[in-house]
């Protein structure tokens, strides 16, 4: 618990920051847009170039530990989407679901496990590491490009959507990180210094704006959806994970604990610079972010306990 609250605080801190500089401190929403583009466009794809570049992809890849919650991400990711297709808003489709659905792996998820686990959690969290990012960083971009180009010609409008999710920055730097890493493209030392230090933008920059995002939005009519996003991501995640690894796919439990604890971490940060990105849910993504961090203590504790007994 204390491990937990010594890596959510500062997170907290930081979006006050932003908060006090929207509200009070003469930050203009220009501005923050201004980061939020840096963000989108540079930032999130240098952490992500230098996250699969860096990557050790395990040989041989236990599957079922993969297919458990990974088919719980995307079950969570399509009842998120339906969710707000039934309710009209079909702009926060993509949004949702990506919410819904994406741990916060890297900045909580590494420390948290192994320390409950222990260094034997290597192999399972780099599992985690080495395929969030491309199958969900991917689903997220094809759903938004493809709901931004709609228009009446559905074969122009798949093709355009298709082409702006291959040239966009994230996925491009997927692709480009792991073409780097698989087939050992040696790359100059000053590329990759500098893609970490961008990417090393990415926690402050997106607690920055998603502070002033609270500062300038009224956020009393989205809470009960926000709290129902949390909650799918800190309980229907996890529950799901369980359900597959322990009924279906039979995982021991040196495997099952790490599946179920991992989807009970909150909402990963990076989901709100995807909401900036395509201007679409960043209210309802920075309340859901808030309260699932709220809850995690709580989910990861249950998690752990479920997992383990």
């Amino acid at each position: 618990m204390t491990l937990i609250v010594q890596i959510v605080l500062p997170m907290f801190l930081l979006i006050l920051v932003g908060f006090y500089a929207g509200k009070f401190g003469n930050f203009s929403n220009a501005l923050s847009q201004g980061i939020s583009r840096f963000l989108g466009l540079y930032a999130l794809p240098g952490l992500l170039f230098v996250a699969m570049a860096k990557a050790t992809i395990p040989d041989p890849i236990e599957w079922g530990f993969v297919g458990s919650f990974f088919i719980a991400a995307f079950l969570v990711f399509a009842v998120g989407s339906g969710w707000r297709w039934l309710a009209g808003r079909r702009e926060e489709i993509a949004i949702v679901g990506f919410a819904t659905s994406f741990s916060s792996i890297g900045l909580l998820g590494a420390p948290i496990l192994m320390d409950a686990y222990g260094s034997g959690v290597a192999l399972p969290l780099m599992l985690l590491i080495v395929f969030q990012s491309p199958l969900l960083f991917t689903t997220v971009t094809i759903i938004a490009e493809t709901m931004r180009s709609n228009g009446g010609r559905p074969i122009q409008t798949s093709l355009n959507a298709i082409k702006a999710t291959l040239l966009s920055p994230m996925i491009l730097a997927i692709g480009l990180g792991l073409t780097v890493n698989l087939l050992r493209v040696p790359t100059p030392d000053a590329v990759m210094k500098a893609a970490t230090l961008i990417g090393a933008t990415v926690l402050p920059c997106a607690c920055f704006t998603l502070g002033t995002a609270l500062s300038y939005s009224p956020l009393t009519g989205r809470l009960l959806p926000a709290s129902i996003m949390a909650l799918m991501k800190v309980g229907l995640h996890p529950a799901l994970t369980w359900l597959l690894a322990a009924k279906v796919f039979h995982l021991p439990p040196d495997w099952l604990a790490p599946a179920v604890t991992a989807a009970a971490l909150p909402i990963g940060i990076n989901v709100y610079g995807v909401a900036e990105r395509y201007q679409s849910g960043r209210e309802l993504v920075s309340m859901a972010l808030l309260i699932s961090s709220l809850l995690s203590p709580l989910s990861i504790s249950l998690a752990y306990w479920v997992a383990t007994g």
